[in-house]
């Protein structure tokens, strides 16, 4: 029987030959595969560049189209991030009406559809001026705000990248502000802010993090509820505790000395260095200074683990950027890039028996995925396209960090059925349900020739089942 399978797996060898399918066909003879890395600017969800939308209570702008989300994916920027900012300026001592949350349905609804995700920000006023006064609601009507809101921030949670605290002052940044105390200096003084903050907590689903504009807010926050001051550490990370859900967001990167206030001491850009590693980290340059180069800027992207980036503003910035000649390697790099390297397996799997696969993988990205992401081996028949066999894993991609090789192991009992020539992938895909087997939701890795688009499937070699 034994000899009859390797003449039966020597003439499939042979045909495929004559067809010029040979690409890892030879894996019988061999236990380790190796992959190209590629240089190439390609889509991939929950990083990149962003696109901002403003939606305010004044205006009649539609809800988004998924055709146009689809395209962007497909421009040169490659989008799959949106920052939508809501300003509720008409609703300040109202209810949110029924028409604008619907808009909000739209939108998010467009954006599954079109293959992208969302970093969510609401506010009230986007002019610092003294005539824009009140800046923002009253606790009271924001903590309605957020209840109104909460329905469809669970809803919608699968394509929700992270929610920006918001609500609190001009544009969202918890600075100018009508109704929170806008230089708090005492506990009670911060209070109403934490309220806010622990609201939107209990409004998105623990799988979603919430991001504040300093750190210097994170480390208040983290003492004034005996949380201890501390940057997260991997057995802390991504548990459904207020110091794994709270990212942050620099909206003048690289501004200054201190990015316009956003770093009180060096202390604040070491605990932000360190905690987002575990933590998003994401926003936009303001103005173009000294320190705004790019040699530079992608040693600050390195080292505070950006994932996004607004890809229209500041002009300056960005297009000094493109002189210096980093602009790409910025494209590249944003949130994680993962490249196989090797993939060591089974010379003679067997059926109804177990099969390991161990994998070496590099992350060049600044960051490691930060949401929860699928691993999966799957064996799919090459003479019936229609036979394939899932086999998911617990493998977690967001500790393949950046700048490290990774090494992990995936397991398996085969399926007793299977019997022939089978095409191996590694699948990465959204965990959430109804984003599972939509491939533009799953990761694109950095080699070149193995990405299927049309399953989102990462080719890892073909081999022969007994």
């Amino acid at each position: 029987m034994k000899k009859l399978l390797s003449t039966t797996l020597c003439a499939l060898l042979l045909a495929a030959c004559a067809t010029g399918n040979t690409d890892k066909d030879t894996l019988q003879e061999t236990d380790t595969v190796t992959f190209a890395h590629t240089d190439d600017i390609f889509a991939n969800p929950e990083r990149g560049l962003l696109i901002q939308t403003y939606y305010t209570s004044r205006d009649n702008r539609p809800a988004v189209q998924a055709n146009t989300i689809a395209a962007n994916r497909k421009s040169a920027s490659k989008v799959t991030l949106y920052l939508d900012s809501y300003y509720l300026t008409d609703y300040m001592t109202s209810d949110i009406p029924q028409d604008f949350l619907d808009r909000l349905d739209r939108n998010m609804n467009a954006l599954r559809e079109g293959g992208a995700k969302v970093v969510l920000r609401f506010s009230y006023k986007s002019d610092n001026n003294d005539s824009a006064r009140p800046w923002d609601a009253s606790p009271q009507w924001v903590a309605r705000h957020i209840d109104q809101l909460t329905p469809y921030l669970q809803k919608h949670a699968d394509v929700i990248l992270c929610l920006q605290a918001g609500f609190v002052g001009v544009w969202g940044e918890w600075y100018y502000t009508s109704h929170f105390n806008m230089n708090p200096k005492s506990d009670a003084d911060y209070e109403p802010r934490w309220e806010v903050l622990e609201h939107l907590l209990r409004a998105l689903p623990e799988d979603r993090q919430i991001a504040l504009r300093t750190p210097m807010f994170k480390k208040r926050y983290l003492k004034m509820r005996g949380l201890g001051t501390s940057p997260l550490t991997a057995e802390e990370a991504y548990l459904p505790t207020p110091k794994a859900r709270i990212c942050g967001h620099n909206d003048c990167f690289l501004a200054s000395e201190d990015d316009y206030g956003t770093y009180d001491t060096e202390a604040d850009r070491r605990f932000w260095q360190e905690d987002t590693k575990y933590t998003l980290m994401g926003g936009e340059t303001c103005q173009e200074c000294e320190l705004s180069g790019g040699l530079n800027a992608i040693r600050q992207l390195e080292l505070y683990h950006w994932t996004y980036l607004h890809r229209d503003y500041n002009t300056d910035v960005l297009d000094s950027w493109r002189q210096d000649g980093v602009w790409e390697d910025v494209m590249r790099r944003l949130g994680y890039r993962l490249e196989l390297q090797t993939a060591t397996l089974p010379k003679d799997p067997m059926a109804g028996k177990p099969f390991d696969a161990s994998f070496v993988l590099y992350n060049s990205g600044f960051a490691a995925p930060m949401n929860k992401r699928g691993v999966e081996l799957v064996f799919v028949s090459k003479a019936n396209p229609q036979e394939k066999y899932v086999y998911p894993q617990t493998e977690d991609p967001r500790f393949w960090m950046a700048g490290d090789t990774a090494r992990f192991t995936l397991s398996c009992t085969l399926d007793p059925a299977m019997q022939g020539l089978y095409t191996l992938y590694l699948n990465l895909p959204d965990p959430y349900e109804s984003l599972h087997d939509d491939p533009n939701f799953s990761i694109r890795l950095a080699n070149d020739g193995i990405w299927e688009e049309q399953t989102g499937y990462n080719r890892i070699t073909n081999l022969y089942v007994e």
